[in-house]
């Protein structure tokens, strides 16, 4: 134990040091006075040795030196800065901004991919998928047979998000939802705060013996019933079906989606009560479900894989849907499992956005290294104004390594200093970053705050920022000899030419990252404003866009279609309406229906080759939307079920299956549903121009519309469209009151078609906002170190400048004198940073659209605005020297 007392002993010595002090003071005058009792007091002092060395001596018996001695450097540098405030506030705010912009982007990437869940043991928890395809869905059959013969785990769940709409009609008014198996929670080892969760006994087709039952979140909880204490038996209507509360999940638990909590759960079984058209639990091609497994104690990931591609074959034959073609099924039949970790939850956002976050990281990665260049310049300048103190220390006995450690202490400082800043930047940006990808009425969930991770991120960020910046400067402040530093003259030539050289070279860094920086930022730039501007084949501006669902308002199928067009009709009345229509689907969605068609006339040339994609609509649906009719005509009240099958298709479908001919009159082939092997013909009446079908961003697609009178099957939610002359939110009471007036149990969601279409490019324009505001900010850093070295240089060669000009020179040959090497700097920067923005386009092609990487004209713009932003830098102290009086300099000299 005697290491215990030891560090007890210097740990007190460290903490109550000035006691220590006073008890050696006194011990050392005991002694003297002892043995001068002896002798005269100066023998005394010349036998006891020198005082200052038996204090040291019991210093370094006593405590930790190496850690004083840090103290020492930490004081020191704190003190150096505070008499530099300019120098310590510019490269502090220079690295907060580069830090904190680097913490904001991880905050984001570890709340959505790196984060672990807030369960039991997420670690062990793995995802199902089908082998060697990025499928992650299944259907119900599928999940009833895992459910009831897998062997490879401890337990199953599976689950599926939702909306649900809580009003009794009229407006929706919807919550999160999740359909989840009875036993969801108990896999996941998360326990009620009040009542209890599902068992297996809830879920069960039709709803348990309990009945419909629900459990809500901790936050629905607080903000929908006030934290009402007896919640427990109280019911929430959802899609106007009642559902009793029988628990609440802890606060810390919001799901398996990271970016995207929950309001409601409830068991899989009741899904038959709210979808009384079409279950899907007994659907085999309706893929709506995702299912986990928790690993069983000793086993690892691989040996469960190995039991679920056994029972894969067993599943699949189990699980065939009946109305797929021949080679669909044998293709089916062939499918395999995988497992994949699922210990991070998942994150829609985080795939959509992935490689744009990434890019985006890697922008502020490099404005973060041209502000550590930045300062590497700065305390090169440093350097050279405290050599002759520098090599005073090193001549009087401190070592090249004491020395070095000093001024490494002074930029790590800097850089802790920077993080500290960093933190608080980074904490508004992250919340910037939420902001910038939700959509309206629907904010990102993500939790951004500060953790381990992000903390550890951020100091080693910043550790590796000052080795970066501080390192050179340390280097080069030491590496000449201080007999050499002592004399005046041989202090201008040996250092300065040195410490220019590497300034220059870091100059030249810069150049060459902002061009990167700059390039990047006109693509994106130019992305988005090719998407802004493109043809999107119809007109997104003054129409209004209803979302409508008669499932719960008692409508048979039979009936829909015609509340549908009475609907039509009635909003076209409406006074400041232009048009209205309806469709299945809306442009720019993220919805798709696509099918194999067979065109009369035509084989297909490929396996896709005849996948069109498909929407219903109704008559004046292409008038609401802007979109000209080519050729042919367009849906009319005739076209209804006693009539032929028609139908319209656009110019790069007609242009694939009837080109050159005239494809009106023509004929087209598809499956008939639910008919396997038979195909019904429809007739094709129109053409229309190419539209936009799923992206801004897509290639125009194959796409043809048929007409809601003649559906057979009409689904039980629907689109209308009102075009208005008038701001569209004004006409939101009156189209209410009539689709109320056709039946008020029709659910509503009121969305501006234009506010659809621009969210589609939130990824977009967070790159390109994102990329031009740090790529000029890495310009205007560009010109602070472009600045700093020329002005540095005109100082070094004050005298040479002033013999030029006592000789004859002008002002003119002076200005060049100084901006030839400004010349040469900017010039290898801008070859570097053209092949190196070359080099990386490649990696960014997917985020560009109508730009190529290597587009001449963007890559001359960024150079060009590079090399003015360099010149009027580099001009300013250019224009100075050629002023310079030279009797003063030369009495300076």
């Amino acid at each position: 134990m005697n290491w215990l007392a030891e560090l007890r002993r210097r740990l007190q010595f460290l903490f109550h040091r000035k006691r220590f002090e006073q008890d050696l003071g006194e011990e050392m005058n005991l002694h003297l006075e002892l043995r001068a009792a002896e002798s005269s007091p100066a023998a005394a002092r010349q036998r006891f040795g020198n005082l200052t060395q038996t204090a040291e001596a019991g210093r370094r018996a006593w405590g930790w030196r190496f850690l004083e001695t840090i103290v020492q450097d930490v004081r020191y540098g704190l003190r150096t800065l505070a008499a530099n405030p300019g120098f310590a506030a510019t490269a502090v705010l220079s690295l907060a901004l580069g830090i904190g912009a680097n913490t904001a982007i991880f905050s984001m990437l570890n709340a959505m991919m790196l984060r672990s869940l807030p369960v039991e043991d997420p670690h062990r928890l793995v995802q199902l998928q089908v082998a060697g395809e990025k499928q992650d869905y299944f259907t119900n059959p599928i999940w009833e047979q895992v459910r009831d013969h897998q062997q490879a785990f401890s337990g199953a769940l599976t689950w599926s998000g939702d909306r649900f709409d809580l009003s009794v009609g009229g407006e929706s008014h919807f919550a999160e939802g999740l359909w989840v198996s009875g036993d969801f929670f108990r896999v996941l080892g998360v326990s009620a705060m009040r009542g209890r969760l599902f068992t297996m006994d809830d879920d069960v087709h039709g709803g348990g013996h309990a009945g419909p039952v629900a459990v809500i979140s901790y936050g629905f909880w607080k903000r929908h019933f006030g934290a009402d204490p007896n919640i427990l038996g109280k019911t929430v209507r959802l899609d106007r079906r009642p559902f009793a509360i029988i628990g609440v999940t802890p606060p810390w638990f919001t799901g398996l989606d990271v970016d995207r909590g929950y309001d409601v759960a409830i068991p899989l079984g009741c899904e038959p009560m709210l979808h009384t058209d079409s279950s899907a639990l007994a659907a085999r091609s309706w893929w709506w479900l995702r299912i986990l497994g928790r690993l069983k104690p000793g086993e690892t990931r691989q040996e469960a894989e190995a039991r679920m591609k056994a029972l894969a074959p067993e599943i699949d034959r189990a699980t065939l849907p009946p109305d797929w073609d021949p080679d669909g099924k044998r293709r089916y039949l062939k499918r395999s499992f995988a497992l994949d970790p699922a210990a991070t939850g998942f994150s829609e956002t985080g795939v959509r956005y992935r490689t744009a976050l990434f890019t985006v990281m890697a922008v502020v990665g490099l404005v973060l290294l041209i502000a550590c260049a930045n300062i590497a310049n700065l305390l090169l300048a440093r350097a050279a104004a405290r050599q002759r103190e520098i090599s005073v220390r090193m001549a009087i006995g401190a070592g090249r390594g004491r020395v070095m450690r000093q001024l490494m202490t002074e930029s790590l400082l800097l850089s802790l200093l920077g993080a500290g800043g960093g933190l608080l930047f980074a904490i508004w940006g992250s919340h910037l970053l939420v902001r910038l990808l939700s959509k309206t009425g629907s904010e990102l969930q993500l939790d951004v705050a500060l953790d381990l991770r992000v903390l550890a991120f951020t100091i080693g960020i910043a550790i590796l920022t000052g080795l970066l910046f501080g390192l050179a400067p340390a280097l080069r402040a030491t590496s000449v000899l201080p007999n050499q530093m002592l004399k005046e003259h041989a202090r201008g030539m040996v250092a300065g030419t040195s410490r220019f050289n590497l300034g220059k070279a870091l100059v030249t860094g810069q150049v060459a990252l902002s061009l990167m920086l700059l390039v990047g930022a006109a693509l994106f730039l130019g992305t988005l404003r090719n998407l802004l501007n493109t043809d999107l084949g119809f007109s997104r501006h003054n129409v209004l866009l209803i979302g409508a669902n008669v499932m719960q308002a008692n409508v048979p199928k039979t009936e829909r279609s015609g509340v549908y067009r009475q609907i039509v009709e009635r909003l076209r009345e409406i006074p400041g309406v232009a048009s209205a229509s309806s469709s299945v689907m809306t442009p720019i969605a993220g919805m798709f229906w696509n099918n194999f068609v067979f065109p009369q006339g035509y084989s297909p040339k490929g396996n896709d080759d005849n996948l069109v994609y498909f929407n219903r609509i109704s008559p004046g649906y292409f008038q609401t939307m802007r979109t000209p009719l080519l050729l042919g005509r367009d849906f009319s009240a005739h076209d209804d079920m006693s009539a032929p099958k028609v139908v319209i298709i656009n110019e790069s479908a007609a242009h694939r299956f009837f080109a050159p001919a005239n494809p009106i009159g023509k004929t087209i082939g598809m499956d008939a549903g639910g008919s396997p092997g038979k195909k019904d013909v429809y007739q094709v009446i129109g053409v229309v121009k190419d539209a936009k079908y799923g992206a801004v961003g897509e290639a125009p697609q194959l796409t043809a519309y048929l007409t809601h009178a003649q559906d057979a099957d009409p689904w039980p939610s629907v689109n209308f469209e009102v075009r208005s002359e008038i701001p569209a939110d004004r006409l939101i009471p009156a189209i209410r009151s009539a689709i109320g007036g056709v039946n008020r149990g029709i659910s509503l969601e009121f969305r501006n078609f234009e506010t659809q279409v621009d969210e589609s490019l939130l990824q977009t324009r967070m790159v390109a906002l994102l990329s031009g505001f740090f790529g000029g900010l890495a310009l205007l850093l560009a010109m602070i170190g472009l600045y700093g070295v020329t002005a540095y240089g005109v100082a070094r060669r004050q005298a040479e400048i002033g013999i030029r000009m006592a000789l004859g020179a002008q002002q003119g040959a002076v200005i060049w004198l100084v901006l030839r090497d400004v010349v040469m700097m900017s010039a290898a920067g801008a070859v570097l940073g053209l092949a190196a923005s070359l080099a990386a386009g490649r990696l960014v092609a997917s985020l560009l659209y109508g730009v190529k990487s290597y587009d001449p004209a963007t890559l001359a713009i960024a150079a060009l605005l590079l090399g003015a932003a360099t010149g009027i830098a580099a001009y300013l102290p250019a224009r100075r020297a050629a002023r310079l009086d030279p009797m003063v300099a030369l009495r300076e000299e």
